[in-house]
């Protein structure tokens, strides 16, 4: 500064004590401008931090791989509650099911025999069949109404077993065959009575196919009560059709023998009848009716159907000598006539189901199937009666999982997929409501 001044013709005189005043003060001021620029510097990257987007997470940190079962779990539930009045029934919250089952199965059957001349006593030879209830233990997972279950049976109470069911909102389909060979079997004749008489001499082979239809499907779920697969909300009933396929085959063996004529016991008893077949195709209705008290944490189920048995193929063996029998390639059948071209028998079902809470439900359930058939007078100069009930009681504990719907909803809507609204309303109709809570409804 000392020389511009100088040479613009200035004269300056600067003393020490001067010259160390300004250089402290160009100093200070260059370190005042270098702090300025680099607080300023700071600031604009803070400012540019602060303001910068960032990038948004779908649905609140969802995956889009979950989004995309959200999205599957909402369509299958609009399509599952189509047709149906949610103020009455309506899906649990919870999707997925676990659940372990105990379950015994057996049967009881009457085999009797009117021979045209008495074996023993004055009346008919009746032989009583029960087999060793089975213990089964089981599992079941599945998916809405969609499952697979498996049992085993731990005391080894049947040769053969089979049974699957399907079901939906207005239609079921259930079949079951199982083979028993631990019977015991009691006899009565007329007057005469022998309880016990013999152990695992009968062989039983059950198989039935029956498919039902609930005409107030929109008001009341046949499935509620047993497979929990939708809540009964409110008390309904509905009238139930059925069409059926029954087979029941019972043969006798002949390993117990008669002393001093080796011949088989119960064939004789029988007059010589070693087995018998029937299949038979019946139609039926019926009514099933759910009632809850609570809105559905509780419901008790009652159903019970009359079927009429409109077609029969009937068979029938007799006993024959080992002279004769060693010559045939197999046992011969024949056929056995009804005594009468239609008859009636019919099917029950009772159950409870206890909604804890959303997650775990318990249940307990027992059907009852009855299948029968008389004869007219056969080759033996004989009639005879069969009838069989199968019946079968299970008990469950279940828990369910999976996203429930105010989580799933507000994944969606989180999304930008506003989930459609799926709680329908029942259409106009002038039928009066007691009709259509328990006996029909017009599809909605």
């Amino acid at each position: 500064m000392y020389h511009i001044l100088y040479q613009m013709g200035y004269k300056v005189q600067i003393t020490g004590k001067r010259l160390r005043f300004l250089g402290l003060s160009l100093l200070v001021s260059v370190c005042a401008a270098a702090h300025t620029a680099e607080g300023t510097d700071t600031s604009d990257v803070a400012a540019q931090t602060v303001q910068a987007p960032q990038p948004a997470k779908p649905a609140g940190n969802t995956s889009k791989g979950l989004l995309f079962f959200y999205r599957l779990s909402d369509r299958v539930d609009r399509f599952l509650r189509q047709g149906i009045d949610t103020n009455y029934i309506d899906l649990p919250e919870h999707s997925w099911r676990l659940a372990y089952t105990n379950a015994m199965i057996g049967v009881n059957s009457r085999i009797s025999s009117t021979p045209s001349e008495p074996v023993v006593g004055n009346g008919d030879v009746t032989l009583f069949n029960k087999t060793t209830p089975s213990v089964d233990l089981g599992f079941y997972a599945g998916y809405r109404g969609f499952g697979f279950g498996y049992s085993w049976d731990a005391i080894h109470a049947y040769a053969q077993r089979l049974s699957f069911s399907l079901g939906s909102k207005s239609l079921g389909l259930d079949f079951s065959i199982h083979t028993s060979t631990n019977i015991q079997t009691s006899l009565v004749a007329g007057e005469w009575s022998i309880p016990n008489l013999t152990k695992n001499n009968v062989v039983i082979t059950n198989a039935n196919l029956n498919l039902w239809y609930a005409l107030n499907s929109a008001h009341y779920s046949h499935q509620a009560a047993v497979k929990q697969s939708y809540i009964q909300k409110k008390t309904a009933g509905s009238l139930l059709l059925h069409l059926s396929y029954m087979s029941s085959q019972v043969s006798l063996s002949d390993t117990l023998k008669i002393p001093d004529m080796q011949l088989p016991l119960l064939p004789t008893l029988m007059s010589d009848m070693t087995a018998i077949r029937t299949r038979q195709i019946a139609v039926g209705i019926g009514y099933g009716i759910n009632y809850t008290p609570n809105h559905g944490k509780v419901v008790l189920h009652a159903s019970a159907a009359a079927m009429l048995v409109t077609y029969t193929v009937n068979l029938v063996s007799f006993y024959l000598p080992d002279s004769i029998a060693e010559g045939l390639p197999d046992e011969p059948m024949y056929n056995l006539r009804p005594s009468f071209p239609v008859h009636v028998t019919g099917n029950v079902r009772a159950a409870a189901s206890w909604e804890i809470n959303r997650w775990v439900h318990l249940s307990a359930w027992a059907t009852g199937e009855n299948i029968r058939f008389r004869s007219a007078i056969t080759a033996n100069q004989n009639r005879i009666f069969l009838s069989n009930w199968d019946w079968k009681v299970q008990l469950s504990v279940g828990v369910r999982f999976g996203a429930g719907y105010e989580r799933r909803n507000r994944a969606l809507e989180a999304a930008g997929e506003l989930p459609q609204q799926v709680l329908r309303q029942p259409r106009p109709n002038k039928l009066p409501q007691w009709l259509t809570d328990f006996f029909y409804s017009p599809k909605l």
